[in-house]
């Protein structure tokens, strides 16, 4: 009985984590070519289209049944069932598989299967549209079956564990390839342990294979060729561009991404409690001793697939849920045997009653006490944290297209359209990002880079919309991209220096101003004009940022420098210059906001934000208001008077974003809020209402109001 609570309560635990996983993850990087392949699937099965069933083709590098049983999942959600329910109802699904695998586990080691039950990694990519949550289960259940055959003793051999484990380990190829290393474990067992005979090793292999093909169908109408072309797809993809892009990864990156919980960093919103991933690997390599005496096959399990992880060339953090339930079989070893050591200590402990005096019982109390006040506190605080981060995801590289967790700048495409575009500026390129225009279909990425358009650099630093041409501002110049075709401005076209283009903003009927490290320019679709800020009085030739005041006749151009602000009017050619209220030692001015109310904020880097009203200018810093740092980096009205700031410490790293009503402030950081903590460099706000927050370490936080 007491077995039995044990294992459900682990099951409750890990229905409870997943199922939060399910409903707070954000789209994934792989999940939206896995959900479009489900819905092609399910419009197939539901108009009794065999021939499409077995035949289609995208994404054939991986077999076909998960991707099947997820359109299973959406078919009786009709036709359209939308984008939200297919995610929702695709994740249920690996979410039930991940269940399932952990109780597994828990059935023959109920402490491994509750460390399984929380380890982060593995709900990451179990309660997300993934293909891991079948052939993680499967292939638990193809290793933990072998192990329960009975050795040959000159008898039949033959048992149902081994043709469940057949069965298995059949599902596990049909489910994924990347889950097949655990063939070696089962051979171990096969050959050293359970001495198989030949002819029953035999009938297993043509069992896991006829369930691999009757589960795969793609392979129905060609099995040699259709299998081939899908290995060969792997060989080819590790040398692709996309595999390169990885190669900064260390070659020990698996061993990285299962010492440390990196879920709880990327998706703190979602792994808000103290994760053990990184203790349940250090636990493992002291379970090595204790398994090799008493279940080799777990350190063959553990030893292969990460040799394997490590010689792949792939080092995407998914793949290691191969090793994982086998690390938690050997945590759980190590952990037994801890505590039976200490357990044997009976001499010790008897030394340590006797020389340590025992406590009354009001010690008993209030230290209870204190433990109930810590518990609680703990309880609340966590409580707060995650109400505060309902309304929030978050964008990265590690779980979306975005090239880089460093996100410049970022700008809406013009106009009222649901289906604008947001553009994405980035140490590693730049992005393009808008809804999908079927609502059962994710969302659409495009990623430039040097290497695969005309971009002259990859530091991405500025980025305008003009609703026809998307510019792209970059450490080594201006490139236009508009429809499909790419132009590059140099200096000959501009009349000036154009390396690094820090600003850029639209002005009256598409104009385009550039701010620079040799100046300002603005361009009219046909012909450019040159500012040098010489003109202003300035003695730095750089524009660090820009903000527009349009007009018909001829725009009021604000312009951000070392110096200070300056200000063009564009219809009569008077500049004005503001450089007496910036102190030159603040080092410049990296962002400007024209409100609501025409009136001008000055982000600066150590001199705090500054308001000109269109008479003086005012200053608000740590000195005498609640700004919570002087470093101000971006700018953003999310409402009539009201403004966010993305502010910075001068000296460490990270950030807060911060809100203004004119008079109170308001400090957004991971404590209160699902804001990541890391500095912010950008904000802009997209169609459905939600503000993009561009930062410099943790990619993109987004905020959704009302949620």
């Amino acid at each position: 009985m007491r077995r039995w609570t044990m294992l459900v309560g682990i099951a409750a635990l890990a229905a409870l984590l997943r199922g939060w996983a399910v409903m707070r993850l954000p789209m994934d990087f792989d999940e939206p070519v896995y959900l479009e392949a489900a819905s092609d699937y399910a419009g197939a099965l539901r108009t009794g289209d065999l021939e499409t069933v077995v035949d289609y083709a995208g994404n054939r590098e991986h077999p076909a049944l998960v991707k099947l049983l997820y359109g299973l999942a959406t078919l009786p959600m009709g036709e359209d069932p939308g984008m939200v329910r297919t995610t929702l109802a695709s994740r249920a699904l690996s979410a039930l598989f991940g269940l399932l695998a952990v109780s597994l586990l828990a059935a023959f080691d109920p402490l491994a299967g509750g460390l399984l039950a929380v380890h982060t990694l593995t709900i990451k990519y179990t309660g997300q549209a993934y293909l891991e949550a079948l052939p993680h289960l499967a292939s638990i259940g193809a290793v933990l079956a072998f192990s329960r055959v009975r050795p040959d003793r000159g008898q039949t051999g033959r048992s149902r564990w081994l043709w469940l484990s057949a069965l298995a380990l059949g599902v596990t190829a049909a489910s994924k390839f990347t889950y097949l290393p655990v063939i070696l474990p089962i051979l171990y067992l096969a050959i050293w342990e359970k001495r198989v005979r030949r002819r029953d090793l035999l009938l297993y292999g043509a069992v896991a294979l006829a369930a691999f093909w009757v589960l795969n169908p793609t392979l129905w109408r060609d099995p040699v060729g259709r299998l081939l072309d899908s290995l060969l797809f792997h060989a080819r993809y590790t040398r692709g561009t996309h595999v390169t892009e990885t190669a900064f990864l260390p070659w020990y990156q698996p061993l990285s991404w299962l010492a440390r919980s990196g879920p709880s960093v990327w998706h703190p919103d979602v792994f808000f409690y103290f994760a053990l991933d990184g203790p349940i690997f250090l636990l493992a390599l002291p379970g090595l001793y204790w398994e090799w005496r008493q279940r080799r096959w777990v350190v063959v399990w553990i030893v292969s697939s990460i040799v394997l992880l490590l010689l792949w060339p792939t080092r995407w953090p998914q793949y290691t849920l191969v090793v994982t339930p086998a690390l938690c079989l050997a945590a759980s070893s190590a952990a037994r045997h801890g505590y039976r050591a200490i357990q044997k200590q009976e001499e010790y402990r008897e030394w340590f009653r006797l020389m340590i005096p025992r406590p009354p019982l009001a010690f008993w109390i209030l230290t209870a006490i204190i433990a109930a006040a810590v518990a609680v506190g703990y309880t609340l605080v966590s409580l707060q944290l995650t109400l505060g981060r309902l309304n929030c995801s978050s964008l990265n590289a590690e779980t979306s297209p975005l090239p880089s967790n460093t996100v410049y700048a970022i700008v809406a495409e013009p106009g009222d359209d649901p289906d604008r575009e947001m553009v994405l500026g980035s140490e590693r390129g730049a992005a393009i990002w808008s809804p999908s225009e079927i609502a059962s279909q994710p969302d659409r990425w495009t990623t430039y880079t040097a290497e695969n358009s005309s971009l002259p650099h990859d530091r991405v630093l500025a980025v305008a919309h003009t609703g026809a041409d998307v510019y792209f501002g970059t450490q080594a110049g201006l490139a236009r991209l508009s429809g499909d075709e790419w132009q590059v401005f140099d200096a000959a076209d501009v009349g000036l220096p154009l390396a690094p283009v820090y600003a850029l903003a639209v002005g009256h009927n598409g104009r385009l101003w550039v701010g620079a490290g040799g100046g300002a320019a603005v361009y009219d679709g046909q012909s450019w004009t040159p500012f040098t800020m010489a003109s202003a009085g300035w003695s730095d030739e750089r524009v660090l940022s820009l903000a527009i005041q349009p007009h018909p006749d001829g725009d009021r151009v604000w312009f951000g420098g070392r110096s200070g602000v300056s200000r063009l009017d564009t219809r009569t050619g008077e500049w004005r210059t503001f450089d007496d209220a910036f102190d030159p030692h603040w080092g410049g001015v990296p962002a400007l906001l024209l409100d609501s109310q025409d009136r001008l904020w000055a982000g600066t880097f150590g001199g705090g934000l500054g308001l000109w009203d269109g008479a003086t200018w005012q200053f608000y810093r740590t000195s005498n208001s609640g700004i919570p740092f002087n470093t101000v980096l971006a700018l953003a009205e999310v409402e009539p008077g009201v403004l966010w700031i993305g502010a910075a410490p001068p000296t460490e790293v990270g950030g807060v974003l911060a809100e203004f009503d004119g008079e109170t402030w308001k400090t957004y950081t991971p404590r209160n809020s699902g804001f990541s903590g890391a500095e912010p460099l950008s904000i802009a706000r997209d169609a459905g209402g939600r503000w993009w927050i561009g930062t410099r370490t943790a990619g993109v936080d987004v905020y959704h109001p009302g949620r």
